[in-house]
């Protein structure tokens, strides 16, 4: 077990805290099951300590009673020292069976104590983050474990609750979620794909999400644009930058633009903006042999699917998605900070790969 946890366990035990930190400590005991048991847990086990240091003590007085009344004995009262010396056996013998019974407990219940710290000290371990809160603040503890997913892309709203990204991301996925630095994860469920495109539409029912700044250029971008991007992947955020370096994409294909980007895997679905923050493409893939080469769904391209999206409500907002871009210049940095609250990241679990 922690040290700082068992301190705080025995501050609490022996009256130590103010009245404030008392009541946050109670408030935490009554909110979070893990710490309410390992305090229950330590509290028996320091009972069961005081119990059996007590009755030491009760065995080591008797000793010393035994003691001085066999050093008093004269040789006239022997038969007084049988009498005695019954008492005191008796005495040893209680106390001694005592003992054993008290220690046998004692042995079960250190050996419940050491599976239940063990796993303890493994859940504890994945919030140890976290635990200088408890220790200082004496705060609830909120934590949220979530599996390993099969693979991790980027993705991007276009309106509320609609989010897009690539179809080979979420392709025979079982489940997805998306979350971001400032939302929670959600569930996502797949509504529409569009395999020759590689484009897939999500939907998250929890998102209430509107003004959304993300507005696609229903126009092509010009050979040579300056462009960057943001996507995840990593756990954090990332900004790269390039330009336009082919106006076709891979095998000449007219559907994509060839940008000179740098990209990692995880960067497939992220937005790919124009210096004046339209949104012209989406990041699909790179080239392996060629450095610094990947590629980009054009929004063109985006737009042309709007016939063949499946109900009329996702055309609606496919319509809107590409209103005329606010014609108010910012620079690259203010328009970062107001693009990256709605570009999350997309986990996708498979059952068998």
């Amino acid at each position: 077990m922690n040290p700082n946890m068992t301190d705080l366990f025995d501050k609490y035990l022996q009256h130590q805290m103010n009245e404030e930190e008392k009541k946050a400590f109670e408030e935490t005991l009554n909110s979070n099951d893990t710490i309410k048991k390992a305090f229950d847990e330590y509290q028996s086990l320091m009972n069961a300590f005081k119990d059996y240091h007590q009755k030491n003590e009760l065995e080591q007085i008797m000793n010393e009673w035994y003691l001085e009344e066999m050093t008093s004995i004269s040789d006239h009262h022997k038969k007084n020292w049988w009498r005695v010396a019954y008492i005191a056996a008796s005495v040893a013998l209680v106390v001694t069976l005592t003992g054993l019974w008290f220690y046998d407990t004692l042995k079960k219940e250190t050996k419940k104590q050491d599976k239940e710290i063990t796993y303890l000290k493994k859940e504890l371990s994945n919030i140890q983050k976290q635990q200088h809160h408890l220790v200082q603040n004496i705060e609830k503890i909120k934590t949220q474990q979530h599996p390993t997913a099969n693979s991790q892309s980027t993705g991007f709203l276009i309106a509320s609750n609609y989010l897009l990204t690539t179809y080979h991301s979420v392709q025979n996925a079982d489940s997805v979620f998306v979350e971001n630095e400032y939302l929670q994860r959600n569930k996502a469920l797949v509504v529409y794909t569009n395999k020759n495109l590689d484009l897939a539409l999500l939907y998250i029912p929890q998102l209430k999400i509107t003004n959304i700044p993300i507005h696609l250029l229903n126009k092509p971008a010009e050979l040579g644009s300056n462009v960057f991007t943001l996507g995840y992947p990593s756990d954090q955020l990332v900004y790269n930058e390039g330009y336009i370096s082919a106006m076709n994409g891979y095998d000449n294909d007219s559907a994509f633009y060839q940008i000179t980007l740098p990209l990692n895997p995880g960067n497939s679905g992220g937005p790919l903006f124009d210096n004046s923050g339209s949104l012209i493409g989406i990041v699909m893939s790179k080239n392996t042999s060629m450095e610094g080469v990947a590629f980009a769904l054009k929004s063109t391209m985006i737009y042309n699917i709007k016939d063949s999206l499946p109900a009329d409500s996702i055309k609606q907002i496919w319509t809107k998605a590409f209103k005329k871009f606010p014609s108010k210049k910012e620079n690259k940095s203010s328009t970062i900070q107001k693009m990256k609250t709605f570009i999350f990241k997309v986990y996708v679990y498979q059952k068998s790969v």
